[in-house]
This record gives structure tokens, C-alpha cells and sequence, in this order.
């Protein structure tokens, strides 16, 4: 008889042990319901991708943001027959229409003197600007000088971001390609 004394007793327990745990499940299910998430600060980053299979004669020597320069730059060509002719020596080119003053994205190239002659290249700029992300890209078209120039030259490229009057201006993303073309007007 003691047995069974002993099993009301032990039922009584596991049901004051159940309720207690139940109880516990629900309100600990009502404190993690109330926990609310919220973003916090915007995060920022910067940086620069450089491939290992860039071509040999047109080198990517630096990248940054400035200012548009005074005297304004050529600006390249967008037609894949009719590429901008490099100059004789290193100068500044505008990869869309510059305004002096303006804040820049700029690259600067430099072309080897062993570069081959009238060879034309295809540089792809896409630029990522504004709060709101808006994308641009721009293919333009240049060709290596009818001969090698006597010493590396360096280049820089230009894309006009806008006046910093504005004060909205915010560069989020900036990618470029560049490809040897296979003849002047057949490029990839």
C-alpha cells in the first residue's frame, strides 16, 4: 500500500511541475514578443577591385575623387569605329561632359611604350551615384598612337559626378573594364 500512496503524490507533482513550466512558456513568450529589432546606423565602405589580368600595356596606375580640372578635357569617343586617337604625350581625357569645378572620379592609365600601335581598347565605366543608387555606364573607344611613344605616358580619365554646390553628391559604387579590341571598329 505504500505504493500507491505514494503515486497521487507523485502526480500531484507532475502536474504542479507541467502547470509551472507552462506558465513559464507563456510568459517568457510574451517577454521575447515584446523585443523589438531596429536598424541602426547606415554603414559605409570603400574600395577598389584591380584584376590580375589587366593588359600589359595600358595599366591602371591610381584612382580617386577631385576636382574637374580648368582647362577642359577632350572628351572620348562612345563609337566603337571612330576611338579617340591618344595623344603623342600623357593628357587628360573626360569620359562624359566635364564641367570645370566639378567633382570627379578619376583613372589614371599608363600606356607603356611598348604598346601596340593603332590598336584600339574598349574601357567600360560604370558609376553608381545618390542616395538612391542611380546607375550609369558609358562605353567609350580609344586607340594606342600610329607610333609607340619613347617613354610610358600616363593618362587620366575623368567622369564629371556633378557641381559640389549641390552637396548631395555620393559616390556609392564605381566599376571599370578595360579589353583589347581584335582591329579597330571590332571590339568586344
Amino acid at each position: 500500500m505504500t505504493r500507491t500512496e505514494k503515486l497521487p503524490n507523485m502526480r500531484r507533482r507532475l502536474v504542479w511541475g507541467g502547470t509551472i513550466v507552462a506558465l513559464l512558456a507563456i510568459s517568457c513568450g510574451w517577454v521575447v514578443a515584446s523585443f523589438t529589432i531596429s536598424l541602426g546606423n547606415t554603414e559605409t565602405g570603400a574600395g577598389a577591385y584591380h584584376p590580375t589580368a589587366a593588359l600589359t600595356w595600358w595599366a591602371e596606375a591610381s584612382v580617386g575623387v577631385g576636382t574637374q580640372p580648368g582647362v577642359l578635357p577632350t572628351v572620348l569617343s562612345t563609337t566603337v569605329g571612330t576611338p579617340t586617337v591618344l595623344a603623342a604625350a600623357g593628357t587628360n581625357y573626360a569620359i562624359n561632359a566635364p564641367t570645370a569645378g566639378d567633382v570627379v572620379h578619376f583613372w589614371k592609365f599608363t600606356e607603356a611604350n611598348t604598346a601596340p600601335v593603332n590598336t584600339e581598347l574598349e574601357l567600360q565605366f560604370t558609376v553608381s551615384t545618390g542616395v538612391v543608387p542611380t546607375v550609369t555606364q558609358i562605353t567609350v573607344y580609344i586607340e594606342s598612337q600610329a607610333a609607340d611613344p619613347a617613354t610610358a605616358q600616363t593618362f587620366v580619365l575623368f567622369y564629371d559626378l556633378g557641381s559640389p554646390a549641390t552637396g548631395t553628391i555620393t559616390l556609392n559604387s564605381v566599376t571599370e573594364i578595360g579589353q583589347q579590341c581584335s582591329a579597330v571598329g571590332t571590339c568586344p
